[in-house]
């Protein structure tokens, strides 16, 4: 049995996360063109995420 993941490896899975999204993001962009509306909700999540794990002590703002 694992204990819980440090931080500095969860940070590492989010930012790859993040280059996944960017990488999707430029495929559907130049398949789609350059107009294509993305939403961002999941990169905000993501994001969202990276910030709670590295500032522990910071609350979210509510949007």
């Amino acid at each position: 049995m694992t204990g819980p993941t440090p931080p500095d490896d969860r940070i590492g899975r989010l930012d790859e996360e993040l280059a996944l999204l960017a990488d999707i993001r430029r495929r559907l962009r130049r398949s789609e063109g350059a107009d294509f509306r993305i939403p961002t909700r999941v990169v905000d999540a993501v994001l969202d995420e990276r910030n709670r794990i590295a500032q522990p002590d910071c609350v979210p703002r509510p949007l």
